[in-house]
């Protein structure tokens, strides 16, 4: 299991790219903004509306680009390396999670067929929730209706991480507390609670009790909290590869064209340039 220095590594590394002089965060990169380039006051009776007016004041793309990055090669070249290696350790860490969540997918359905069931009608719970099959209503019932409160599951569960120490319900104290249940109902439970295997226990007593209370006869709070977990954990991982790609590719980008062939035609288009006109084949004419 993914432990909390290893979750929280995404997070630190966007937030110390996010301190190096020149970086911007998620701003658009300053070689690719637009500002508005405005006429000097006029006025006040000049100021108002007029049906001549040629409409709003173009667009003109200005450099605000430190001057160590656009006019110093070798600096240019350090600004490379530090995203690139940087962004290696972050693209690590979000391509990490694949195999983890393929694991848990494999999971699901080696126990799709374990353990008992009270079979019967289904609960009816959305395709998007990735697993093997519909859940028996029955053995949800079942583990709804444990008369433990969450603070006995902990007390009386295992203690497999820090923060089950610290008296958060991690995954095998809720399979420990429902004994006898059906294995994939029980998985689905916890993960309609977390998008992990731990959560805070004030936030399972509350989710436990809002299943447990919900009187429709499809379980929509069960499966709507099923659902949204699925779609978080899933799309945090999407986000964040998003987020590294277009900030920590642009940037290399960029920093190589300045430090290796900053007089190459094309820079001021990257990286459709490197495709079309002039073209990446011309760049060993500009190499430096």
């Amino acid at each position: 299991l993914p432990t909390n220095k290893q979750k929280m590594l995404p997070l630190l590394i966007l937030a110390f790219f996010s301190l190096i002089p020149g970086c911007h965060g998620f701003v658009a990169h300053p070689s690719k903004q637009l500002t508005a380039v405005r006429t000097p006051s006029a006025p006040a009776q000049d100021l108002r509306p007029s049906l001549s007016s040629s409409g709003p004041p173009p667009l003109t793309k200005v450099n605000v680009l430190p001057e160590a990055f656009t006019d110093n090669y070798e600096d240019a070249r350090n600004y490379f390396f530090i995203w690139f290696f940087g962004g290696q350790g972050g693209f690590a860490v979000a391509l990490g999670q694949f195999p983890a969540q393929y694991k848990k997918f494999r999971a699901l359905f080696d126990m799709s067929d374990d353990g008992p069931t009270r079979g019967g009608d289904t609960v009816g719970i959305s395709p998007l929730c990735l697993y093997p099959r519909d859940l028996s209503r029955g053995d949800l019932d079942m583990i709804l209706n444990n008369k433990l409160s969450v603070e006995q599951m902990v007390e009386k569960g295992p203690k497999i991480n820090y923060l089950s120490e610290r008296g958060y319900l991690c995954y095998p104290s809720f399979v420990a507390a429902n004994g006898g249940c059906n294995p994939l109902t029980i998985r689905a439970v916890f993960d309609a609670m977390s998008t992990g295997d731990n959560v805070s226990p004030d936030v399972a007593q509350a989710k436990l009790d809002d299943f447990a209370n919900d009187t429709s006869a499809d379980k929509s709070a069960f499966k709507n909290a099923l659902l949204k977990t699925k779609l978080v954990g899933l799309s945090s991982i999407a986000f964040l590869l998003f987020l590294l790609g277009p900030i920590v590719g642009a940037t290399c980008l960029d920093a190589l064209s300045a430090g290796w062939f900053p007089d190459w035609p094309g820079n001021d288009n990257l990286p459709w340039s490197l495709l079309v006109g002039p073209g990446f084949w011309s760049i060993p004419q500009y190499w430096i």
